[in-house]
């Protein structure tokens, strides 16, 4: 088995298997209590689009590309010549080892015209999978009584790009920098090509023609243009019933504004229900990424407010109001690509505040900004006949530097921290199983060396996590959980509906029946004996079923979900989910 597919298949057991250590109790003054309803579904929600963004950033697994040889005839004949040494002349961009393992065994033997053949086939090989796909390796004419073989390489270049459906402007320096002139290597088109595709609305693809001069090429481009202005409108029930569960949202994302394959995107969400005087909550983000090659520099910003009213024992009914600002800048870039997948590097600097007010006095265990450096080294791989994305992060609390501020103590075992270290693992997979039948699993994993504010620990049970719960959540310093869907693609795509055809395409085909099956588990890690249980953590297990179309025009999912294991706390029953939206 492939090293890297072995790899990756032991991460995932581990994943799943990793025994998180129970709780320990040490006597220290205890934190102020939090507010349950402080870390609602819309917490999730945040953290679920900050690990749905690191996942969709990644390139897609590397295409399988087969190149036709031009193969020699390796019969042997009759005549050979002693060939005592093998010289290669001009075969760069490939280690000197790779040619004497293939040169080395040829060496002091007497070699026919097919066994000539067969090396130069094995150092063309060698080319392409490194992706130098042009390059040929050629037998000058030559006098072999002298014992003594030499081989010419000849590196095919770049003559120039066409580009066909859109301007070329500034897309071949954005996508393709430094390639036009060079010597022609698959991966830097297949870099380029992944960059044009990363605009979610381009479907960009390469054809390598002969190029004007010999050894030559030329890359013709096709791609069409499917605007720039993009969006959707939509709405859920997965919020929160104390500050409005029905949400609506808006997109709208910006392709290739400034000609630069840049990509812009803004997004509203704000709760629906009828009292917003009462209760409600809203959301605003931004983002941009612009690339360069392998590289893609990206940033964003997004605050969310909410407020509702909630029973304290001490002072009665009082108005709870919570706000979360974001600001992250970061770049990443692209370090290997092979046949079976693509590793990317990325580093982020995040700056994050968190207010929480009863009544509008602060509460400085639930407010801080802090900064962080997040580090992350992702693959994207085709393995096992599915698309599978695996991402390794490490978060590093940077203290009091960078513009981090807090209102209460950071240190001791119970209190907040923000100088920490928190490792990560996500886990994105598609796999086939059967005809029609797809299994997708999403896992994710962490760590906190220290104690972390609620805002920033990990928490499940909801829609973006263990789904069979909403308006109770586990969290805690440390967690896993694996999310698994098994879909199945009903025999829609062929059906015929005469008068109603166009309701049959926009409404029905497509549509996919699902299984759900979730689990998780938080550990609180630094707990004390009167720590609420919520906060100390505990183990989920959900399961479900639902109906749902996401591609096309109109798009909708509807699910029912049931708790199987609660960890105590209190039974929801059957929690119905509904979205559906329409894309513009």
């Amino acid at each position: 088995m492939n090293l890297k597919a072995s790899f990756f298949r032991s991460v995932l057991v581990a994943t799943v298997c990793f025994p998180f250590i129970g709780e320990h109790a040490e006597a220290q003054t205890t934190p102020p209590p939090v507010s349950p309803q402080s870390f609602n579904q819309y917490q999730q929600y945040l953290q679920h689009k900050e690990r749905q963004q690191l996942m969709e950033g990644l390139p897609p697994p590397s295409s399988n590309v087969q190149i036709n040889q031009n193969r020699h005839n390796d019969a042997q004949t009759e005549h050979c010549v002693t060939i005592q040494s093998i010289e290669v002349v001009n075969a760069n961009n490939i280690s000197s080892s790779t040619i004497q393992n293939i040169t080395k065994p040829w060496q002091n033997k007497c070699m026919s015209l097919g066994d000539m053949n067969s090396i130069l086939n094995k150092i063309n090989k060698a080319y392409i999978d490194k992706g130098f796909v042009t390059t040929r390796a050629y037998l000058p004419q030559q006098d072999l009584k002298q014992g003594t073989l030499h081989i010419v390489v000849i590196g095919g270049k770049v003559q120039g790009f066409q580009f066909h459906g859109i301007s070329q402007s500034n897309h071949e320096t954005m996508a393709f920098p430094w390639v036009k002139g060079g010597i022609l290597n698959l991966k830097d088109l297949e870099q380029g090509i992944d960059q044009m595709n990363r605009l979610p609305d381009w479907s960009a693809s390469m054809k390598i023609a002969p190029g004007d001069e010999p050894g030559t090429s030329i890359v013709n481009i096709n791609a069409n243009n499917p605007g720039i202005l993009h969006g959707q409108v939509s709405t859920d029930n997965n919020g929160q019933s104390y500050s409005g569960r029905t949400i609506g949202r808006t997109i709208l994302t910006a392709e290739d504004l400034f000609g630069l394959l840049d990509m812009w995107s803004v997004e509203y969400d704000h709760s629906l229900n009828n009292r917003q005087s009462d209760r409600h909550n809203s959301f605003f983000t931004a983002e941009g990424s612009i690339p360069l090659g392998p590289w893609t520099f990206f940033g964003g910003w997004y605050r969310y407010d909410d407020f509702y009213h909630v029973d304290y024992a001490w002072q009665g009914r009082g108005r709870f109001d919570s706000t979360n600002k974001d600001f992250h800048i970061g770049a990443s870039r692209v370090v290997a690509r092979n046949s079976i997948g693509v590793t990317t590097l990325q580093a982020t600097y995040e700056l994050k505040s968190f207010d929480s007010y009863i009544e509008h006095s602060r509460i400085g265990t639930q407010s801080a900004r802090l900064s962080s450096l997040n580090l992350n080294a992702s693959e994207s791989m085709r393995i096992w006949g599915g698309a599978w994305y695996a991402s390794l992060g490490m978060k590093i609390g940077l203290g009091g530097a960078m513009g981090t501020e807090t209102w209460t103590y950071n240190q001791g075992t119970y209190n907040p921290h923000t100088q920490y270290v928190k490792p990560s693992l996500d886990i994105d997979g598609y796999q086939p199983i059967a005809q029609d039948f797809m299994w997708h699993t999403s896992i994710h994993g962490e760590y906190a060396s220290k104690n972390q504010y609620g805002n920033e620990q990990m928490q499940i049970g909801g829609p973006y996590t263990v789904r069979g719960f909403l308006k109770q959540t586990m969290m805690g310093n440390a967690g896993v959980y694996m999310r698994n869907d098994l879909s199945w693609s009903l025999p829609t795509n062929e059906m015929h509906c005469d008068a109603y055809q166009i309701f049959c395409n926009q409404l029905i085909k497509g549509t996919e029946l699902y299984g759900i099956f979730d689990v998780g588990m938080t550990r609180g890690v630094f707990t004390y004996a009167d720590m609420p249980k919520t906060e100390k953590g505990g183990n989920l297990v959900g399961a479900g079923l639902g109906i749902r179309k996401t591609a096309g025009t109109i798009f909708w999912n509807a699910s029912a979900t049931h708790a199987l294991t609660t960890a105590g706390l209190p039974p929801e029953g059957w929690i119905a989910m509904f979205s559906i939206g329409v894309r513009l």
